[in-house]
């Protein structure tokens, strides 16, 4: 995980969300079958197809066929598969791992069961709303510093947040104290850190790994809007993320290796 050397300040302005209509699916399911990946791998596969089951049955996305093993990580809330909506949030009614027969072979399958809020948007996502982000590498060894740089191609707001292997993370930007919020205005380029007298400096947080995942989130709006909730998830970024119409914001998302 990023050291950044400040105090991260919590934000406590809450979002409006447009009138959108939203659908409560109730025992969407998800399987995967348990060859060449641990069960905490298949359980997450099986929870992404469950997630897609959610938007099969309110409608949405009926006809996405997703290749799980191009998927370097199985995290829906940060692809783009929002075909007219997405989820905002869910509830785990079971997991189970059971052993089927198919074929006359004997087959380790992990299943979830969920209920979802499923939204569905009013209007597509907008073009021409976009960024570039450029410098990050995609390996760095371990305190060694991040920079990178930011062109918008409209006016907006820019959210940056860093996640851990787990889910776990922190917003980078904006902080109210050293990196303040601000619009930035369209086809300027934006160097990071903004403030020169500070740095991002790189450390693994599990010092027993050779390498670690980190993943960056950059979330760009047309709106001034805030996370609000103390506690920064992948899980609730998305739900959060996913509220917000598609055609007032953007985002690009990546990752990087630590090292050492």
């Amino acid at each position: 995980m990023m050291k950044v050397l400040h105090l991260l300040c919590a934000l406590s302005l809450t979002i409006s969300v447009g009138a959108q209509q939203t659908i409560r699916i109730k025992n969407a399911v998800g399987t995967c079958v348990i060859a060449n990946i641990s069960p905490e791998k298949a359980k997450e596969t099986a929870l992404f197809n469950a997630k897609l089951d959610a938007l099969r049955k309110a409608g949405i996305a009926e006809n996405i066929i997703v290749d799980i093993t191009q998927m370097g990580e199985v995290f829906l809330e940060t692809s783009n598969l929002e075909i007219g909506g997405g989820i905002t949030d869910f509830d785990f009614v079971g997991d189970d791992i059971k052993l089927l027969e198919e074929g006359g072979a004997k087959l380790l399958v992990a299943e979830v069961v969920i209920n979802a809020t499923v939204i569905k948007y009013d209007k597509e996502s907008d073009p021409s709303f976009r960024i570039q982000v450029k410098g990050i590498k995609s390996a760095y060894r371990e305190k060694e510093t991040l920079t990178f740089s930011v062109t918008p191609y409209q006016n907006g707001y820019l959210r940056i947040f860093l996640f851990e292997e787990d889910g776990t993370g922190e917003q980078l930007y904006p902080d109210k104290e050293k990196e303040p919020d601000m619009l930035f205005s369209k086809d300027g380029t934006i160097k990071f850190p903004l403030n020169s007298q500070y740095y991002y400096r790189l450390e693994k947080s599990d010092k027993t790994k050779t390498r670690e995942v980190n993943r960056i989130l950059f979330l760009f709006f047309k709106d001034e809007i805030h996370f609000a909730e103390n506690r920064i998830t992948l899980q609730a970024v998305s739900n959060w993320k996913t509220k917000i119409s598609p055609n007032r914001r953007t985002q690009v998302f990546t990752e990087f290796a630590i090292e050492k």
